[in-house]
């Protein structure tokens, strides 16, 4: 199931490589964007007191290669919408309780509005060729005879 999220972009970082604690392994890629995504009182269009500003995180080589180019197009003030996936790992901490490493995975990002208030027209997928259905030939079913004896049908009305 995708989660979505929108917001104003306030930062937007560079690409970064995270080192691995295994050295035979190659880095992390990574790149983080900084949104803030306070809600608005749909009657009154006051802020909300209660902030709520995400720093969320583009890893990995596959999803990097989809967004790098999205995200370098984007600027302070763009409205965005960033799909992301919730996964949460168990582990024991040093007491043996078990706890969940919960992470945000981003994967996508999309820009609803430019800074200057432009909207951004979307693309979309040209639809599918439908072939008309085939015209099929249904057999209609017998008409039903009376059950009683010598009674005769006047119309069609069952009464």
């Amino acid at each position: 199931m995708a989660n979505q999220i929108s917001g104003r972009v306030i930062a937007v970082a560079k690409e970064k490589n995270v080192a691995s604690a295994d050295a035979s392994k190659k880095p992390l890629r990574k790149r983080e964007i900084y949104i803030d995504c306070t809600r608005y009182d749909p009657y009154t269009g006051e802020r909300s007191q209660f902030e709520n500003q995400p720093l969320l995180e583009f890893s990995g080589d596959k999803v990097l290669e989809k967004v790098n180019p999205k995200l370098d197009g984007i600027v302070k003030g763009d409205v965005v919408t960033i799909s992301f996936d919730i996964q949460g790992t168990p582990y024991k901490d040093q007491q043996g309780k078990t706890k969940v490493y919960t992470a945000i995975r981003c994967y996508d990002i999309e820009v609803r509005r430019k800074a200057d208030g432009t909207q951004v027209v979307q693309q979309q997928a040209q639809p599918a060729q439908v072939q008309a259905p085939v015209q099929q030939t249904v057999e209609q079913p017998p008409v039903a005879q009376s059950s009683f004896i010598g009674e005769e049908k006047k119309d069609d009305l069952p009464f």
